[in-house]
């Protein structure tokens, strides 16, 4: 498939692709180059007939298609049935074609919003997988609500950012997915970090969580996986624990540690000791769990942030919400000064 140009498909002036990166460009290229040079504005795509046309026929094609429908007319003054089943399928695939654009702009959009991408690699594919492709213009085109539509765009725009993430199988369950589970998902998912989401956030029962699990979207364990906190020190020499994901994170005071900690063997509690480490139970994400929460917008530091208060909900100040300085330290982020101090220094044992 030789590569699209703006002009090919009729980019509208109204938007561009200037601030796109040129790997992320060019994979959104390969997904409109096989809409048949549809032309894109700001509300989403409209069909510029003549020059998909142009593109997708040849004359003799068009005589073809001339021939094919003298024919196809003269056998449907004769047979009323064969003339309701060519009206059903035109209808069916004139729908079609309307759920696909819809979905398709609406991946345009989210790349409007949000055009950044971690797949910027030399090895990184400039364009998309055709049997991505495939598979997710047969899903799109069957997307009636706008819901839908909303959702299989999201899919399409999270593979042009980051190819990969979405294997067959994938694309398969989020399919199947009924919208009772895509709820108690999303529900989930509003207390993610990376790959898993802390057992004291979640607000979902233990059947939920199993369905979420026969959905093939979280691990499902008889014993709960942990998380362990690291040791850190703040500039007084508190001993404090500190758990952390790139550039947030939450510290919490081991003297007095707050009240919701507990320790003894055989602890299945959401956060206590063992072996000498703080640990907090979470649910773990499937492969096809992380790849459909891409879909899904969330706020990392909400989440710290929660998890801080919730840890010190008894003992205020026991747990604070923290984040990278430039520098590389971590400071507390708090209305009001209270310990530790802003600046934490992470253990290196």
């Amino acid at each position: 498939m030789s590569k699209p140009t703006d002009e090919s498909i009729g980019l509208d002036v109204a938007w561009s692709l200037q601030g796109f990166s040129a790997k992320l460009k060019s994979r959104l290229l390969s997904a409109l180059d096989r809409a048949g040079a549809r032309k894109i504005d700001q509300k989403g795509l409209e069909q510029d007939r003549k020059q998909a046309l142009h593109r997708a026929m040849t004359d003799v094609q068009l005589a073809l298609i001339a021939t094919s429908g003298e024919a196809l007319q003269e056998r449907i003054r004769n047979d009323p049935e064969l003339a309701q089943r060519a009206l059903t399928l035109f209808s069916r695939a004139e729908r079609q074609a309307e759920n696909f654009e819809a979905s398709l702009g609406l991946a345009v959009e989210d790349l409007k919003n949000n055009p950044s991408t971690t797949a910027e690699g030399a090895d990184s594919p400039d364009v998309l997988d055709p049997d991505f492709l495939n598979r997710w213009e047969n899903y799109a085109s069957g997307a009636t609500s706008e819901i839908v539509r909303e959702k299989w765009g999201r899919v399409l725009s999270s593979e042009i950012r980051e190819p990969g993430t979405f294997s067959l199988k994938t694309l398969r369950i989020i399919d199947e997915l009924d919208q009772e589970t895509a709820i108690l998902f999303q529900r989930f998912c509003q207390s993610r970090i990376d790959m898993w989401a802390p057992e004291l956030l979640l607000d979902l029962s233990s059947s939920e969580l199993s369905s979420l699990a026969q959905a093939e979207l979280v691990l499902e364990a008889e014993l709960p996986s942990t998380i362990s906190f690291l040791e850190t020190i703040n500039g007084a020499g508190e001993k404090w624990w500190i758990l952390k994901n790139n550039n947030l994170g939450v510290v919490v005071r081991q003297n007095p540690r707050p009240p919701c900690i507990t320790e003894g063997p055989f602890n299945f509690d959401p956060i206590h000791i063992a072996d000498g480490k703080l640990k907090l139970n979470m649910i773990v994400l499937t492969k096809v769990g992380v790849a459909l929460s891409a879909i899904i917008p969330r706020d990392e530091e909400a989440v710290f942030r929660r998890l801080a208060e919730a840890i010190s909900k008894d003992a205020e100040g026991s747990a604070i919400f923290v984040h990278r300085n430039p520098d590389g330290g971590m400071s507390a982020v708090t209305e009001e000064a209270v310990a530790p101090p802003a600046e934490v220094k992470i253990s290196t044992e």
